[in-house]
Protein backbone atom coordinates (compact mmCIF):
# COMPACT_ATOMS: atom_id res chain seq x y z
CA UNK A 1 0.00 0.00 0.00
CA UNK A 2 1.04 3.65 -0.43
CA UNK A 3 0.43 7.15 1.35
CA UNK A 4 -1.60 8.10 -1.70
CA UNK A 5 -3.50 6.21 -4.50
CA UNK A 6 -4.80 6.86 -7.66
CA UNK A 7 -9.22 6.85 -7.20
CA UNK A 8 -12.18 7.29 -9.36
CA UNK A 9 -15.51 7.71 -7.98
CA UNK A 10 -18.69 8.59 -8.77
CA UNK A 11 -20.71 11.86 -7.57
CA UNK A 12 -24.03 12.63 -9.01
CA UNK A 13 -23.29 9.85 -11.24
CA UNK A 14 -20.17 11.86 -13.17
CA UNK A 15 -16.85 9.98 -12.86
CA UNK A 16 -13.77 12.52 -10.80
CA UNK A 17 -10.46 10.44 -10.22
CA UNK A 18 -7.26 12.30 -7.96
CA UNK A 19 -4.80 11.54 -5.55
CA UNK A 20 -5.49 10.59 -1.93
CA UNK A 21 -4.34 9.48 1.53
CA UNK A 22 -7.96 9.69 2.89
CA UNK A 23 -11.53 9.63 1.34
CA UNK A 24 -15.25 8.99 2.55
CA UNK A 25 -17.90 7.88 -0.11
CA UNK A 26 -21.47 7.47 1.10
CA UNK A 27 -24.37 6.53 -1.23
CA UNK A 28 -26.08 9.47 -0.69
CA UNK A 29 -23.83 10.89 -3.17
CA UNK A 30 -25.60 9.72 -6.17
CA UNK A 31 -28.23 11.61 -7.74
CA UNK A 32 -32.11 10.66 -6.18
CA UNK A 33 -32.94 9.53 -9.59
CA UNK A 34 -31.09 6.17 -9.89
CA UNK A 35 -32.95 3.01 -9.02
CA UNK A 36 -31.15 1.42 -5.75
CA UNK A 37 -29.67 -1.50 -8.34
CA UNK A 38 -27.72 1.37 -10.03
CA UNK A 39 -26.51 3.14 -6.96
CA UNK A 40 -25.32 -0.12 -5.77
CA UNK A 41 -23.56 -1.09 -8.89
CA UNK A 42 -21.48 2.55 -8.40
CA UNK A 43 -20.60 2.20 -5.00
CA UNK A 44 -19.28 -1.36 -5.28
CA UNK A 45 -17.31 -0.13 -8.08
CA UNK A 46 -16.04 2.92 -5.99
CA UNK A 47 -15.60 0.94 -2.59
CA UNK A 48 -13.46 -1.59 -5.05
CA UNK A 49 -11.01 1.62 -5.96
CA UNK A 50 -10.61 2.96 -2.50
CA UNK A 51 -9.87 -0.28 -0.93
CA UNK A 52 -9.64 -4.55 -0.80
CA UNK A 53 -11.59 -6.34 -4.03
CA UNK A 54 -15.21 -8.20 -2.88
CA UNK A 55 -18.31 -9.75 -4.22
CA UNK A 56 -21.03 -7.69 -2.02
CA UNK A 57 -24.64 -9.42 -2.11
CA UNK A 58 -27.05 -6.36 -1.00
CA UNK A 59 -29.96 -6.86 1.15
CA UNK A 60 -32.96 -7.00 -1.91
CA UNK A 61 -35.37 -5.91 0.16
CA UNK A 62 -34.26 -2.77 1.96
CA UNK A 63 -33.78 0.25 0.67
CA UNK A 64 -29.99 0.64 -0.70
CA UNK A 65 -27.39 2.65 1.56
CA UNK A 66 -24.05 2.62 2.05
CA UNK A 67 -21.06 3.96 3.14
CA UNK A 68 -16.93 3.84 3.73
CA UNK A 69 -14.42 6.16 4.79
CA UNK A 70 -10.85 5.11 4.44
CA UNK A 71 -7.14 6.52 5.58
CA UNK A 72 -3.75 5.30 4.93
CA UNK A 73 -1.17 5.75 7.31
CA UNK A 74 2.06 5.04 6.18
CA UNK A 75 1.48 1.61 4.92
CA UNK A 76 -1.06 0.67 7.31
CA UNK A 77 -5.14 1.60 6.42
CA UNK A 78 -7.93 2.23 8.69
CA UNK A 79 -11.57 1.64 7.11
CA UNK A 80 -15.23 2.33 8.58
CA UNK A 81 -17.65 0.26 6.07
CA UNK A 82 -21.26 -0.48 6.18
CA UNK A 83 -24.47 -0.52 4.50
CA UNK A 84 -27.70 -2.78 3.98
CA UNK A 85 -25.65 -5.82 2.45
CA UNK A 86 -26.66 -9.87 3.76
CA UNK A 87 -23.22 -11.36 2.10
CA UNK A 88 -19.03 -10.16 1.09
CA UNK A 89 -16.77 -12.94 0.02
CA UNK A 90 -13.08 -12.58 -0.56
CA UNK A 91 -13.43 -15.28 -3.77
CA UNK A 92 -11.36 -16.46 -5.65
CA UNK A 93 -12.53 -13.74 -8.55
CA UNK A 94 -12.24 -10.99 -6.34
CA UNK A 95 -8.44 -12.00 -5.28
CA UNK A 96 -7.80 -12.33 -8.97
CA UNK A 97 -9.16 -8.08 -9.37
CA UNK A 98 -7.00 -7.20 -6.49
CA UNK A 99 -4.21 -10.23 -5.11
CA UNK A 100 -2.62 -9.02 -1.94
CA UNK A 101 -1.65 -11.28 1.42
CA UNK A 102 -2.32 -8.10 3.72
CA UNK A 103 -4.15 -9.24 7.13
CA UNK A 104 -7.11 -7.48 8.17
CA UNK A 105 -7.90 -6.96 11.65
CA UNK A 106 -11.85 -6.33 11.86
CA UNK A 107 -13.67 -5.24 14.80
CA UNK A 108 -17.65 -6.12 14.00
CA UNK A 109 -19.57 -2.78 14.41
CA UNK A 110 -23.64 -4.12 13.66
CA UNK A 111 -26.46 -4.82 15.79
CA UNK A 112 -26.92 -8.39 14.29
CA UNK A 113 -24.64 -11.66 13.95
CA UNK A 114 -21.75 -12.05 11.64
CA UNK A 115 -20.63 -15.23 10.59
CA UNK A 116 -17.11 -15.39 9.19
CA UNK A 117 -15.74 -18.46 7.41
CA UNK A 118 -11.89 -18.39 6.28
CA UNK A 119 -9.45 -21.60 6.07
CA UNK A 120 -11.90 -23.86 6.63
CA UNK A 121 -12.39 -22.58 10.46
CA UNK A 122 -16.18 -20.76 10.87
CA UNK A 123 -16.69 -18.28 14.03
CA UNK A 124 -20.15 -16.63 14.68
CA UNK A 125 -19.56 -12.55 16.09
CA UNK A 126 -21.66 -10.23 18.21
CA UNK A 127 -21.26 -6.42 18.07
CA UNK A 128 -18.16 -5.00 18.99
CA UNK A 129 -16.21 -8.95 18.73
CA UNK A 130 -13.13 -8.73 16.73
CA UNK A 131 -11.17 -11.28 14.54
CA UNK A 132 -7.98 -11.43 12.27
CA UNK A 133 -8.52 -12.35 8.51
CA UNK A 134 -6.37 -12.22 5.46
CA UNK A 135 -6.71 -11.00 1.97
CA UNK A 136 -4.75 -13.84 0.39
CA UNK A 137 -6.91 -16.92 1.07
CA UNK A 138 -11.23 -16.93 0.56
CA UNK A 139 -13.54 -15.17 2.95
CA UNK A 140 -17.25 -15.62 3.34
CA UNK A 141 -19.09 -12.66 5.67
CA UNK A 142 -22.62 -13.41 6.06
CA UNK A 143 -24.68 -10.78 8.72
CA UNK A 144 -28.07 -11.11 9.32
CA UNK A 145 -28.68 -7.11 9.38
CA UNK A 146 -26.65 -4.38 7.75
CA UNK A 147 -23.26 -4.76 7.67
CA UNK A 148 -21.30 -2.15 9.70
CA UNK A 149 -17.31 -2.93 10.50
CA UNK A 150 -13.83 -1.35 11.44
CA UNK A 151 -11.04 -2.99 9.94
CA UNK A 152 -7.15 -2.39 10.14
CA UNK A 153 -5.31 -3.82 7.15
CA UNK A 154 -1.84 -4.37 7.23
CA UNK A 155 1.01 -6.21 5.25
CA UNK A 156 2.01 -10.03 6.09
CA UNK A 157 5.60 -8.10 6.09
CA UNK A 158 4.95 -5.56 8.78
CA UNK A 159 2.98 -7.81 11.00
CA UNK A 160 5.01 -10.94 11.18
CA UNK A 161 7.70 -9.75 12.79
CA UNK A 162 5.77 -8.92 15.88
CA UNK A 163 3.54 -11.79 15.65
CA UNK A 164 5.21 -14.93 14.12
CA UNK A 165 1.79 -17.15 14.90
CA UNK A 166 -0.53 -14.58 12.90
CA UNK A 167 -1.58 -17.36 10.33
CA UNK A 168 -2.73 -20.01 13.69
CA UNK A 169 -4.65 -17.11 14.60
CA UNK A 170 -7.13 -16.51 11.78
CA UNK A 171 -11.09 -16.38 12.64
CA UNK A 172 -10.01 -17.12 16.13
CA UNK A 173 -12.52 -14.01 17.97
CA UNK A 174 -10.17 -11.23 20.31
CA UNK A 175 -10.96 -11.24 23.63
CA UNK A 176 -12.70 -7.81 24.10
CA UNK A 177 -12.51 -7.92 27.76
CA UNK A 178 -8.76 -7.15 27.49
CA UNK A 179 -8.09 -3.46 28.21
CA UNK A 180 -5.80 -3.71 25.07
CA UNK A 181 -8.68 -5.02 22.57
CA UNK A 182 -10.64 -2.08 23.51
CA UNK A 183 -8.18 0.62 23.39
CA UNK A 184 -7.36 -0.44 19.74
CA UNK A 185 -10.74 -0.42 18.33
CA UNK A 186 -10.87 3.18 20.00
CA UNK A 187 -7.37 4.04 18.35
CA UNK A 188 -8.50 2.32 14.86
CA UNK A 189 -12.34 4.45 15.77
CA UNK A 190 -9.80 8.11 15.90
CA UNK A 191 -7.87 7.22 13.12
CA UNK A 192 -10.06 6.94 10.50
CA UNK A 193 -11.93 10.37 11.56
CA UNK A 194 -8.62 12.31 12.10
CA UNK A 195 -8.56 15.54 10.37
CA UNK A 196 -5.35 15.23 7.77
CA UNK A 197 -5.22 18.66 6.23
CA UNK A 198 -2.32 18.91 5.44
CA UNK A 199 -0.79 15.83 4.81
CA UNK A 200 1.85 15.49 7.73
CA UNK A 201 4.30 12.40 7.10
CA UNK A 202 5.44 12.25 10.67
CA UNK A 203 1.84 12.03 12.47
CA UNK A 204 1.33 9.34 9.99
CA UNK A 205 4.41 7.03 10.85
CA UNK A 206 3.37 8.28 14.25
CA UNK A 207 -0.25 6.69 14.03
CA UNK A 208 1.22 3.46 11.87
CA UNK A 209 3.56 2.52 14.54
CA UNK A 210 0.87 2.90 17.72
CA UNK A 211 -1.59 0.93 15.51
CA UNK A 212 0.97 -1.97 14.85
CA UNK A 213 2.29 -1.85 18.22
CA UNK A 214 -1.53 -2.15 19.60
CA UNK A 215 -2.07 -4.74 17.41
CA UNK A 216 0.42 -6.86 18.36
CA UNK A 217 -0.20 -6.57 21.80
CA UNK A 218 -4.12 -7.80 21.23
CA UNK A 219 -3.07 -10.68 19.26
CA UNK A 220 -0.74 -11.65 22.30
CA UNK A 221 3.23 -10.42 21.15
CA UNK A 222 5.02 -12.19 23.88
CA UNK A 223 8.50 -11.17 24.49
CA UNK A 224 10.86 -7.99 23.35
CA UNK A 225 8.03 -7.42 20.49
CA UNK A 226 5.80 -7.23 23.90
CA UNK A 227 7.55 -5.24 25.88
CA UNK A 228 8.73 -2.51 22.86
CA UNK A 229 4.88 -2.54 22.15
CA UNK A 230 3.29 -1.57 25.30
CA UNK A 231 5.92 1.20 26.23
CA UNK A 232 5.41 2.66 22.80
CA UNK A 233 2.01 1.88 21.37
CA UNK A 234 0.50 2.65 25.14
CA UNK A 235 2.06 5.78 25.22
CA UNK A 236 1.59 6.89 21.40
CA UNK A 237 -1.96 5.94 21.88
CA UNK A 238 -2.87 8.77 24.75
CA UNK A 239 -1.39 11.06 22.38
CA UNK A 240 -3.38 10.37 19.57
CA UNK A 241 -6.49 11.12 21.74
CA UNK A 242 -4.63 14.11 23.06
CA UNK A 243 -4.50 15.47 19.00
CA UNK A 244 -8.14 14.34 18.45
CA UNK A 245 -9.29 16.65 21.78
CA UNK A 246 -7.79 19.23 19.80
CA UNK A 247 -9.19 18.77 16.36
CA UNK A 248 -12.58 18.38 18.29
CA UNK A 249 -12.21 21.40 20.07
CA UNK A 250 -9.68 23.89 18.98
CA UNK A 251 -12.39 26.13 17.90
CA UNK A 252 -13.29 27.12 21.47
CA UNK A 253 -11.41 30.25 22.01
CA UNK A 254 -10.95 29.35 25.60
CA UNK A 255 -9.71 25.98 25.23
CA UNK A 256 -6.53 24.73 27.17
CA UNK A 257 -4.35 22.31 28.21
CA UNK A 258 -5.93 21.68 31.42
CA UNK A 259 -9.14 20.97 29.74
CA UNK A 260 -7.65 18.20 27.68
CA UNK A 261 -6.14 17.21 30.88
CA UNK A 262 -9.06 16.67 33.29
CA UNK A 263 -11.28 14.99 30.28
CA UNK A 264 -8.35 12.43 29.41
CA UNK A 265 -7.15 12.35 33.01
CA UNK A 266 -3.50 13.28 32.61
CA UNK A 267 -1.57 15.46 34.30
CA UNK A 268 -0.99 18.91 32.28
CA UNK A 269 3.44 18.43 31.98
CA UNK A 270 3.05 14.64 30.87
CA UNK A 271 0.28 15.50 28.14
CA UNK A 272 2.54 18.25 27.27
CA UNK A 273 5.38 15.31 27.40
CA UNK A 274 3.65 13.42 25.07
CA UNK A 275 2.90 16.01 21.95
CA UNK A 276 6.62 16.92 22.35
CA UNK A 277 7.56 13.45 21.03
CA UNK A 278 5.16 14.74 17.87
CA UNK A 279 7.48 17.43 17.20
CA UNK A 280 4.85 20.21 18.18
CA UNK A 281 3.33 21.58 21.36
CA UNK A 282 0.03 22.26 22.20
CA UNK A 283 0.04 25.55 21.60
CA UNK A 284 1.99 25.13 17.68
CA UNK A 285 -0.59 22.36 17.18
CA UNK A 286 -3.72 24.18 18.53
CA UNK A 287 -2.66 27.09 16.54
CA UNK A 288 -2.21 25.06 13.14
CA UNK A 289 -5.58 23.54 13.50
CA UNK A 290 -7.35 27.08 13.80
CA UNK A 291 -5.39 28.36 11.19
CA UNK A 292 -5.94 25.55 8.54
CA UNK A 293 -10.01 26.10 9.32
CA UNK A 294 -9.42 30.16 8.93
CA UNK A 295 -8.20 28.59 5.57
CA UNK A 296 -11.00 26.18 4.92
CA UNK A 297 -13.93 29.12 5.78
CA UNK A 298 -11.61 31.51 3.37
CA UNK A 299 -11.75 29.81 0.21
CA UNK A 300 -14.64 27.92 0.66
CA UNK A 301 -18.30 29.21 -0.72
CA UNK A 302 -19.66 29.40 2.87
CA UNK A 303 -17.19 31.94 3.62
CA UNK A 304 -17.95 34.11 1.42
CA UNK A 305 -21.04 35.26 3.84
CA UNK A 306 -18.94 36.32 6.59
CA UNK A 307 -16.76 38.84 7.45
CA UNK A 308 -12.89 38.27 8.52
CA UNK A 309 -13.84 38.76 11.83
CA UNK A 310 -16.49 36.60 11.91
CA UNK A 311 -14.00 33.66 10.39
CA UNK A 312 -11.66 34.65 13.00
CA UNK A 313 -14.01 33.92 15.69
CA UNK A 314 -15.38 30.54 14.37
CA UNK A 315 -11.72 29.62 13.92
CA UNK A 316 -10.72 30.02 17.50
CA UNK A 317 -9.22 33.54 17.59
CA UNK A 318 -10.89 35.99 19.73
CA UNK A 319 -8.32 39.09 18.43
CA UNK A 320 -8.47 40.07 15.02
CA UNK A 321 -5.37 41.57 14.72
CA UNK A 322 -3.42 38.36 16.34
CA UNK A 323 -5.48 36.62 13.86
CA UNK A 324 -4.02 38.55 11.12
CA UNK A 325 -0.30 38.36 12.42
CA UNK A 326 -0.31 34.60 12.41
CA UNK A 327 -1.97 33.76 9.22
CA UNK A 328 0.16 36.14 7.21
CA UNK A 329 3.10 34.25 9.20
CA UNK A 330 1.62 30.81 8.12
CA UNK A 331 0.65 31.36 5.00
CA UNK A 332 2.72 34.30 3.49
CA UNK A 333 -0.74 36.12 2.58
CA UNK A 334 -3.44 38.39 4.51
CA UNK A 335 -6.52 36.73 4.88
CA UNK A 336 -7.93 38.70 2.63
CA UNK A 337 -5.82 38.02 0.05
CA UNK A 338 -6.90 34.53 0.44
CA UNK A 339 -10.64 34.94 0.02
CA UNK A 340 -11.90 33.19 -3.26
Amino acid sequence: MRDEIVWCCYTNGRKRVGRMHQASFVSDGFGPELPDHQKFALWCENMEALTCCVDITRAEERPFSAFVHWADYSNVRVTRFGGTFSRIRRSRTAISRGPDDDFCLMFHRGEGTLVVDQVGRETALSSDRAFIGTNGRPADLRSDANFSSTTLTVSRERLLPLIGNVDDLLIQPLDERRAVVAHLRRYIEISVDLLRDPHDSELDSHISTTLLDLTALALGARGDAAQLASMRGLRASRTQEIIAEIDRHFADPDFSVGQVARRLDLSPRYLQDLLQDTGSSFTERLLECRLQHAMRLLTSEQGDRLKISEIALASGFNEISYFNQRFRRRFGETPTQCRR
